[in-house]
């Protein structure tokens, strides 16, 4: 199984992936501990796509984040491309609760040495800078091209929901049917 998750910033990705990895015993690449370096310093496209491929060789795998411009075959390799598409209100919550949850600690989804961190500059990303038109055609594009395997997420209900899905499934059920919440 080979899943990628993508999404705005404080949606909720690297939670989902980290309880999808632990619900199929399934290794997860954050691209975000990949991205930065200790210090938040920022790594080449290259050494990123490097670890990426390299990653990627595994018969099962998750990967967390978006990065399009990073070993973009795995948007094709991948037998489910999760997009997470929540209002931006509640991303910069879950961005508060984030920091005030891991503030003066580095979390596990981020490289060493990159502690977590709240600043002007994010929260404008969060709000503004990430949610450009650039992004709302990117979410256009893959419910086009990958319509066969891609589940959009508009809030956390319809999160909560999949993962109910998902164990009731283990018993028997449909994993993908979800769509009482929507």
């Amino acid at each position: 199984m080979k899943i990628q998750i993508c999404g705005y910033s404080g949606s909720g990705k690297s939670t989902f992936a980290r309880k999808l990895g632990e619900m199929y015993k399934i290794k997860v690449l954050h691209l975000d501990s990949l991205h930065f370096s200790e210090g938040w310093m920022e790594r080449s496209d290259i050494d990123m796509s490097v670890d990426v491929m390299r990653f990627m060789k595994q018969e099962d795998w998750i990967i967390d984040g978006n990065y399009t411009r990073i070993a973009p075959k795995r948007y094709e390799e991948c037998d489910q491309l999760f997009y997470f598409n929540f209002n931006r209100i509640a991303c910069l919550i879950n961005v508060i609760r984030r920091y005030r949850k891991y503030r003066h600690t580095t979390r596990d989804d981020m490289a060493s040495g990159c502690e977590e961190k709240l600043d002007f500059e994010f929260v404008k990303w969060v709000l503004l800078d990430g949610r450009k038109r650039k992004q709302r055609l990117r979410k256009k594009k893959y419910q086009e091209l990958y319509q066969d395997k891609i589940v959009v997420f508009e809030n956390q209900k319809q999160v909560d929901l999949y993962f109910k899905n998902l164990i009731t499934a283990k018993k028997g059920g449909n994993p993908n049917d979800y769509s009482d919440c929507i």
